[in-house]
C-alpha cells in the first residue's frame, strides 16, 4: 500500500443516496473514495436519503476495502444519539392498518411506515428499527412546520429538531467529533446544506458534477443556481475540467477558490485486449435519458448500414436503462446491427472489445466514460460539447471530435474509422492508451491532496479573520458603553 501523500483526517465524502444502477456522479464519488483508501486514508461516504434500503455489494467498498457507506437514518436505529432537553410528547405510532398507510421493506424487513397526504406525498412517517420499535417519528405541525423525534427501544423521546438541516448537523458533528475532518459534497441535493454546516475543524469542498450552463450565454441553469449563489460558503469548488472552472469564475468572480480535479482511471492489461482485427463493433454506453442523445447514435450508425460507402459489418452495441429504452429499440427495430444490451456492471469488457466509443451527450462535466475507453484502446467519436471531449480528444491523432448534435457529421467519422488502415487505428489506440495514462490514480491523487490543503489553509485564514472581526466588535461595542454619557 503506497504511503498516503492526503492531509491527515478524517475524509467523508456527502451525497444524497447511492441508487442501484449508478451512474456517472456516483461511479466517480466511490472511485475518488476508493483511491484515497487505496492509499491508507479511509473513508466514509455519508448519504441521506431516508429511503436508503440495504445495498447489494458494490465492489471496492466494506471494511476490507477502509471504504464505508454510511446512511444518516440509521444514526436513531442504532441508539447512538444524545439525549436533548425540552422534548416534546411522543406521537402515536401510525396505525399500519389505516387506509393512507404505506409500508417500505426490503429483504422483508420493514423500514418505513408513511402517512399520505392528498397529493401522494409523505405527511408523517415512523422510521423503525428492524425489531420493529420506532427509532425517529416525523410529523407535520401546521402548514410547513415539522418535528423530528428520535426515540428509544422503549419509545421514549431522545431528541428533537424542527429542520431537517438540523438533524443532518447533528449527525455529521456526531461522525467528526473532536478530529480535523474533510467533507467532500459531490450532491448538488445536499450542497445547499453543505454550504451552510461551518465547523472550525472542517474543510468543506464542493464537487460540481455536470454542466451548469444554462439557457443563454454566462447563465446558469436554475438546478445550479441555489448553489452558484453560495460557493464562497465552501473552502473550494472543484470542477472536472479547467475549462468550466474559468467559466465558472467569469460569472461568480474570484473570491470563492475554483480549482479543477479530474478523475482518475484504472489502466488496462494491454496483454490482455483483442488483436487489431478482432475489433470492429462500436460500443455506446450511457443512461437511456434525452440528454445523452442515443437516438443520434442510431441514427448515425442506421446511416452507415444503409449505405454503400462504409463498413457495413459494424454493429452498435448499446448498454444502459433509462426512460427512453422502449422508445430507442423502436428506432433500431428494423436494423439487425444495433442491439440493446441493458445495464452492464462490466464497461470496462465492452469497451475492451469494441472499435469506437460514441458519446453524443448534451453536455458533460467531464466525460469519464471518454478516458475509459481510451484506456482501453477504444477510439472515441463524441460531440465538441462543453466539458470534456475537446480536453481529451486530439481529433484523428486518439479519436476524432465532431460538431455538436451533427449526425451525418457523425456517420463520416464512423465510416472515417472503419476505413483507416489498420497500422493507422492501432497507432491511434496507442495515441488513446497514452492519453489515458496521464489520469493515473497517483497523479489525481496528488491533485487531491494539493487542493485540499489549500481549502484547509483557506478554512483557517478565513476563520481566524472571522474571529478577529468578532473581537474587534465586541471591544468596539464595550468602547461605546463606556464612553456612553451617563443618565443620572
Amino acid at each position: 500500500m503506497p504511503v498516503s501523500d492526503l492531509p491527515p483526517g478524517r475524509h467523508l465524502a456527502l451525497t444524497w443516496g447511492i441508487a442501484i444502477p449508478y451512474g456517472g456522479m456516483t461511479t466517480a464519488m466511490l472511485d475518488r473514495s476508493r483511491l484515497f483508501a487505496d492509499a491508507g486514508t479511509p473513508v466514509d461516504v455519508l448519504t441521506l436519503d431516508d429511503r436508503a434500503f440495504p445495498l447489494p455489494p458494490i465492489p471496492g467498498v466494506g471494511v476490507e476495502t477502509s471504504v464505508t457507506i454510511r446512511n444518516l437514518y440509521d444514526w436513531p436505529r442504532t441508539g447512538e444519539v444524545p439525549t436533548g432537553s425540552g422534548l416534546p410528547g411522543a406521537p402515536a405510532p401510525l396505525d399500519p392498518d389505516g387506509d393512507d398507510i404505506v409500508c417500505d421493506e426490503a429483504g422483508g424487513v420493514l423500514l418505513r411506515r408513511l402517512r399520505l397526504g392528498e397529493d401522494g406525498k409523505p405527511v408523517d412517517i415512523d422510521h423503525l428499527r428492524p425489531d420493529g420499535t420506532i427509532a425517529l417519528s416525523e410529523r407535520r405541525v401546521g402548514a410547513r412546520g415539522r418535528v423530528l423525534l428520535a426515540r428509544d427501544a422503549g419509545g421514549r423521546p431522545i431528541r428533537a429538531w424542527r429542520r431537517r438541516y438540523d438533524f443532518y448537523a447533528d449527525w455529521l458533528d456526531h461522525i467528526v467529533g473532536e478530529d480535523e475532518a474533510f467533507l467532500i459534497v459531490d450532491s448538488k441535493t445536499v450542497a445547499p446544506f453543505a454550504a451552510g454546516y461551518r465547523r472550525r475543524r472542517v474543510t468543506t469542498v464542493h464537487v460540481v458534477h455536470g454542466s451548469h450552463r444554462g439557457p443563454t450565454p454566462g447563465s446558469v441553469r436554475a438546478s445550479r443556481q441555489p448553489v452558484f449563489s453560495r460557493l464562497t460558503d465552501f473552502d473550494a469548488v472543484a470542477f472536472a475540467t479547467e475549462a468550466q472552472a474559468a467559466d465558472v469564475r467569469a460569472i461568480v468572480g474570484p473570491h470563492p477558490f475554483l480549482t479543477s480535479v479530474a478523475h482518475p482511471v484504472a489502466p488496462v492489461d494491454v496483454s490482455a485486449l483483442p488483436q487489431e482485427s478482432e475489433r470492429e463493433d462500436a460500443v455506446v454506453i450511457a443512461r437511456l435519458e434525452p440528454i445523452k442523445r442515443v437516438e443520434d447514435a442510431i441514427a448515425a450508425m442506421r446511416r452507415v448500414h444503409g449505405d454503400t460507402r462504409g463498413h457495413t459489418a459494424m454493429r452498435l452495441d448499446v448498454y444502459g436503462t433509462g426512460s427512453q429504452a422502449d422508445q430507442l429499440v423502436a428506432l433500431a427495430a428494423d436494423d439487425d446491427g444495433i442491439r440493446f444490451h441493458g445495464h452492464t456492471d462490466d464497461p470496462a469488457s465492452a469497451m475492451a472489445t469494441a472499435s469506437l466509443l460514441l458519446l453524443t451527450s448534451r453536455s458533460e462535466a467531464f466525460g469519464l466514460v471518454l478516458l475509459e475507453a481510451m484506456a482501453a484502446g477504444c477510439l472515441p467519436i463524441a460531440y465538441d460539447i462543453a466539458y470534456g471531449p475537446a480536453e481529451l480528444i486530439r481529433h484523428g491523432e486518439n479519436g476524432w471530435l465532431v460538431p455538436d448534435g451533427d449526425v451525418d457529421a457523425l456517420a463520416d467519422a464512423i465510416r472515417a474509422a472503419a476505413a483507416l488502415d489498420p497500422a493507422r487505428r492501432a497507432a491511434m489506440r496507442r495515441g488513446a492508451r497514452a492519453t489515458a495514462s496521464a489520469y493515473s490514480d497517483a497523479r489525481i491523487r496528488s491533485r487531491w491532496a494539493s487542493v485540499l490543503r489549500t481549502a484547509r489553509r483557506r478554512r483557517r485564514t478565513r476563520g481566524g479573520l472571522r474571529r478577529l472581526a468578532a473581537t474587534a466588535r465586541r471591544m468596539t461595542g464595550a468602547l461605546r458603553r463606556r464612553l456612553r454619557p451617563s443618565r443620572r
